[in-house]
């Protein structure tokens, strides 16, 4: 039910209406940019908890390994080639090649320092086997070209680089005599093996590298031709080192829209604060008439009340309030409470008789007198 006051004036009638309030209302905006930033938030978090997975393995430390083998050919003298060696890739006429040098790289990168610990060893490995059945082996032999090395970095990096100087004539020699000693036609090879082995430990992670690695180069040995071929491709790898299990994200366009989203919420936060305290901020006429109301609640009725200037032929306007209270002692009559527009005008009446005791208080009043006092102070 509208509760509905009636005043009426020498010169107009006042009707007000508690529900009937329409104008611009900032608490109520305040609280529009409350809704809308629970709702923008709510989105954004939607929007990074689809864009991450909480129990995935969070990367900390990359990482890439890279191998290749290489070789020349040095050549015997001799009065047709101009050059003393041959590039890789090529055919060679045997009985002119002195040595051929075989070259082995391999390298890890990190993008943060790990404890590397590394050893490596290169072997050869002869082989004669049956022409008609290259699975068949009937003459092996392993020697050690480079004996093992052990090293140990701490780093983002380290590089293997090794040469090895192959007499050709050796190991074709060395067959030649074991197909002569027992009459057969055979084939054989020399198979040069680096073996890689890497392990490494990051601070920062539970995660190992652990990396077995072989670059080889097979030579065809007892041919009046030579053609040298590399068996393995180069190595090239990269993986990682987990943190173990933790947040790591998915799809980073779905992520960088949550938080732009989130900032947006956070700004909408930070206007609804912002209105709400104007809304709430000093108001000297809600001031000064709330603790009227609270100091003289003894002396003062607040509730329906109907009253008719036109009815009183003596109409008293004290200048102050102390007068009403005065005036309200010695007649020992209430005074009444009328809020004529709320949050702007009010008045306090005391009837008695025919006389009306009327003290009016505005907003507009009391921020024009607190305006004067601050110029005069």
């Amino acid at each position: 039910m509208k509760e509905k006051i009636k005043y009426f004036s020498t010169d107009k009638m006042y009707r007000l209406n508690h529900f009937s309030n329409r104008r611009f209302n900032l608490k109520a905006i305040s609280y529009c940019f409350l809704v809308a930033t629970f709702f923008i938030l709510f989105t954004g978090v939607f929007l990074i908890n689809l864009s991450v997975d909480r129990d995935g393995n969070a990367a900390n430390v990359h990482y890439s390994e890279n191998g290749n083998a290489d070789y020349t050919v040095h050549l015997k003298d001799n009065t047709f080639y101009e050059t003393s060696y041959l590039t890789s890739g090529m055919q060679y006429v045997a009985s002119l090649i002195n040595t051929i040098n075989t070259k082995f790289n391999y390298e890890i990168h990190s993008d943060k320092n790990v404890n590397f610990k590394y050893k490596y060893n290169i072997t050869g490995n002869l082989q004669i086997v049956d022409p008609a059945d290259s699975t068949k082996v009937l003459y092996t032999k392993t020697e050690k070209l480079l004996n093992e090395v052990t090293e140990e970095t701490n780093s983002n990096n380290f590089v293997i680089n090794e040469d090895v100087i192959i007499d050709y004539a050796k190991y074709n020699n060395y067959v030649n005599a074991y197909k002569r000693e027992y009459g057969l036609s055979v084939d054989s090879k020399l198979i040069l093996t680096m073996s890689i082995f890497v392990e490494g430990v990051s601070d920062v992670s539970s995660d190992n590298i652990n990396k077995n690695g072989t670059l080889q180069i097979t030579i065809p040995l007892s041919e009046q031709t030579v053609d040298i071929a590399i068996d393995t491709a180069s190595i090239a790898n990269s993986g990682y080192l987990s943190a173990g299990k933790g947040f790591v994200i998915k799809n980073y366009f779905l992520y960088i829209m949550g938080i732009i989203t989130i900032v947006v919420s956070v700004i909408c936060l930070i206007i609804a604060v912002k209105l709400f305290k104007e809304f709430n901020s000093f108001n000297i006429y809600n001031n000064t008439v709330n603790r009227i109301l609270r100091d003289y609640d003894r002396l003062i009725v607040n509730g329906q009340v109907t009253i008719d200037e036109s009815k009183y032929s003596n109409i008293v306007i004290p200048e102050t309030f102390e007068e009403m209270v005065d005036a309200s002692q010695n007649l020992k009559s209430p005074i009444l409470f009328y809020e004529v527009i709320k949050g702007e005008k009010c008045f306090f009446v005391i009837t008695k008789d025919d006389t009306l005791y009327k003290y009016r208080l505005t907003r507009a009043y009391l921020e024009r007198k607190g305006i004067e006092n601050n110029q005069n102070n």
